[in-house]
């Protein structure tokens, strides 16, 4: 619980009430590698603070996994498609090795932010950062080749690399797994 404070406060600071508030209405979950935290089609009512653990959002399409994005210890995860509208995800959620999680539940997290200022601006500027992330991960997968998101995947999540299977990494990169490898050689 003391990472989650204090990655909630190095976004915003909360007052001793907003933070026992907020302790009071967030829960533990643990999942195994492999199990789905959120399939496709589920409305995501909870946002995730990653205690330890890997997990993967990702997508279907004729049979074959796009991954999003990879979420690791200290950050927070959700399928924003779900989280924000609080309709049917999109994109699943899966443990790529033994996670545990802290969860805060939509409608409670709601009421705390009608309550706190600083908890509604806590979680704005998350859903903000996460907006900006995602527009950054499209203008790369447009702009670049896949040697050069290998690349800058290497440089901004190397601790990942050892954790992340071969298939994953090339479904987040949107290359073959061939591709890849020959990528990986070159190197």
């Amino acid at each position: 619980m003391n990472d989650f404070i204090k990655k909630i406060n190095s976004i915003n600071k909360l007052n001793t009430s907003e933070t026992s508030e907020l302790v009071a209405i967030t829960h533990v979950k643990s999942f195994s590698k492999g199990d789905t935290i959120l399939k496709i089609d589920q409305i995501n009512k909870e946002l995730y603070f990653i205690n330890s653990g890997l997990v993967k959002l990702s997508f279907y399409k004729e049979d074959k996994e796009f991954i999003l994005k990879f979420f690791s210890e200290g950050n927070f995860c959700a399928a924003l498609d779900s989280y924000v509208t609080q309709t049917p995800s999109l994109y699943s959620i899966t443990a790529i090795e033994e996670t545990h999680l802290l969860a805060v539940d939509y409608k409670q997290l709601d009421v705390l932010a009608k309550k706190y200022h600083a908890i509604e601006r806590v979680f704005r500027k998350i859903v903000s950062m996460a907006t900006v992330n995602m527009m950054h991960r499209i203008s790369e997968m447009l702009e670049t080749n896949g040697t050069e998101r290998y690349e800058k995947f290497l440089k901004e999540n190397s601790p990942l690399i050892n954790r992340i299977r071969l298939g994953d990494l090339s479904g987040y990169l949107g290359i073959s797994q061939v591709s890849l490898s020959r990528i990986r050689a070159k190197k």
